[in-house]
């Protein structure tokens, strides 16, 4: 069973309230109800679950535990510490706010008093041992799981409702009003009416990626120019070659001529040079020229670009000699890594310099080394080592040949500088 405690540290989880709610509480092996609510404490950017209500049955009186008295929390069970009294359980503390029962179905304002929509849902976050609000779900997908049907809810999660921003973070909530009941109080946000149309492009952008070619062409059709173009860019490279060869090149020339050089031709890298060719004839003259100069430098092979100048490890070295190899190096751009090879410099793994300074002295690098990690081919092209280092943020990767063996490190200075520069 997961448990959580004051100090656990436990990877950030997200539910609905409406997952939530219902779920059986047990006290040890005994249930004894279900949860019907979760009191929370308003902490301006978020809110704070202090307490969980207990419906018991047979009409005896709801019990508020203290949220540091559980032992476990998920959508399928909630479990109370066993060995609490229970004498005080049945107490409503002071100034109770009742998510399910204050919250939901309440008006939602903006900041000039403008009715915006209802709370159908409340978004929580557990993060380390405490549960948060982090925002109120407004969307049709909200209302239909509101009225019992989760199921079609769960059928149309990811499509338009999401791109017209069905969550308002918590953060956006001015503080709730001090006589806030089951029928009093509404909340007002702390933001215009227009503000919460603005999703961040790579929110769009992983929005349709989830979804069908037909539905992700038929929404981003819908959306205005300039939109458009952000999220274009920020899609993974199959949705982009996918989206890009279903418009007209005209729109797709359009689209593209609103972005940098650099940026275009991140996308145009994608395509068969056919489809390239019909695209650049649509923007303007300096820019393609920029683009077509960009596109060959990507096509250069990496190999041209390799340095043998990094830190070198076998499997038996130990962790003093590599620091001593690591001070005498600090010179070096790559000391940020040390690469393990076997007898045949196969690459086996590496080491992160702070790894390194936190091991014992007599440790070998063999049992501190990170095994698989991310490389290069000595084929790679630009573009390719630009994408991983843009993904991963390193600051050096190793390149190896097809048989595993370490030809050298590839620099992020290096290669990210050629991509755009003097463009």
């Amino acid at each position: 069973m997961e448990t959580f405690t004051p100090n656990a540290r436990t990877p950030e989880r997200i539910f609905r309230l409406s997952d939530v709610v219902r779920a059986p509480v047990r006290f040890g092996e005994e249930r004894i109800g279900r949860l019907s609510d979760l009191i929370i404490v308003d902490r301006d950017v978020v809110a704070e679950v202090t307490h969980i209500r207990v419906q018991r049955p047979f009409g005896r009186p709801p019990w508020f535990v203290p949220w540091a008295e559980i032992a476990h929390f998920s959508e399928k069970q909630v479990v109370v510490r066993p060995g609490i009294p229970t004498g005080a359980l049945e107490r409503e503390p002071a100034g109770a706010v009742l998510l399910e029962d204050y919250i939901v179905d309440k008006k939602v304002l903006d900041v000039e008093g403008r009715e915006i929509e209802v709370v159908y849902d409340v978004s929580l976050a557990l993060k380390g041992a405490r549960l948060y609000v982090v925002g109120v779900d407004i969307s049709r997908r909200g209302l239909l799981r509101r009225i019992g049907l989760k199921w079609l809810a769960n059928l149309t999660a990811g499509i338009t409702d999401r791109i017209e921003n069905d969550m308002i973070g918590w953060g956006l909530v001015e503080p709730l009003p001090a006589g806030i009941g089951s029928f009093a109080g509404d909340l007002k946000l702390k933001v215009v009416k227009e503000e919460l149309a603005k999703i961040p492009p790579i929110d769009v952008a992983r929005i349709l990626e989830q979804l069908g070619r037909d539905e992700r062409l038929a929404i981003f059709n819908t959306m205005e120019p300039g939109r458009a173009s952000d999220a274009l860019e920020a899609l993974d490279p199959k949705s982009q070659r996918e989206l890009i060869s279903a418009l007209p090149s005209e729109k797709a020339g359009n689209l593209i001529n609103a972005m940098t050089p650099g940026q275009a031709a991140d996308v145009l890298a994608v395509l068969p040079w056919s489809d390239v060719y019909r695209i650049l004839a649509f923007l303007d003259r300096d820019k393609a020229d920029k683009v077509r100069k960009i596109l060959g430098e990507q096509d250069q092979r990496i190999k041209n670009y390799i340095s043998s100048d990094y830190l070198k490890l076998r499997p038996e070295t130990t962790v003093a000699q590599a620091r001593q190899l690591l001070r005498a190096a600090q010179e070096q751009e790559a000391v940020a890594y040390l690469y393990v090879l076997d007898a045949k410099d196969h690459l086996l793994g590496l080491v992160n310099a702070v790894d390194l300074l936190a091991a014992s002295d007599d440790t070998p690098v063999r049992s501190i080394l990170k095994g698989s990690p991310t490389y290069l081919n000595v084929e790679a092209t630009l573009k390719d080592s630009s994408e991983m280092f843009a993904r991963y943020g390193f600051r050096a990767l190793p390149v190896v040949d097809r048989h595993g063996k370490m030809k050298g490190v590839v620099l992020s200075r290096d290669v990210r500088g050629l991509k755009h520069a003097g463009l």
